[in-house]
């Protein structure tokens, strides 16, 4: 895959995470606010912003380095995000943001270990067909 094809499937699949978690966010806590032009292309913005950020997990940086800046560099994308929706920033934000982070970095383990379970099946079959 190429870099520009990487950094486009990492800006995009951003973008969705951030859509879902604002369109939750908007259903389940605070179900009486309306989304605005201005809020909505924010998020879709500093979402595939973070997406781009997560391309340092495929660099020769130590896994705890890379967490690190990631997750400083999110929270920064967050404080923005904030900031520029003028959504006011509290401790219930930040526990918001470490519930999203958590729970968005859980569905990214689910994903890959599915990937690899569909990629070790598919070897043991290739292997089992030769034999």
């Amino acid at each position: 895959m190429s870099r520009f094809s990487t950094f486009l499937k990492y800006l995009f699949t951003r973008m969705g995470y951030g859509d879902i978690c604002f369109l939750c966010i908007l259903t389940f806590i605070y179900p009486n606010v309306v989304p605005t032009a201005r809020n909505t292309v924010s998020v879709l913005i500093l979402s595939g912003l973070i997406g781009i950020l997560s391309m340092i997990m495929h660099t020769d940086l130590p896994l705890s380095v890379s967490l690190l800046i990631h997750l400083i560099g999110t929270f920064f994308i967050f404080w923005l995000m904030v900031s520029i929706n003028q959504w006011g920033f509290n401790w219930w934000s930040i526990l918001l943001f470490i519930v999203i982070y958590v729970v968005i970095w859980l569905i990214c383990i689910l994903e890959q270990r599915k990937a690899i379970g569909r990629i070790n099946a598919a070897i043991r079959n290739k292997q089992s067909n030769n034999h």
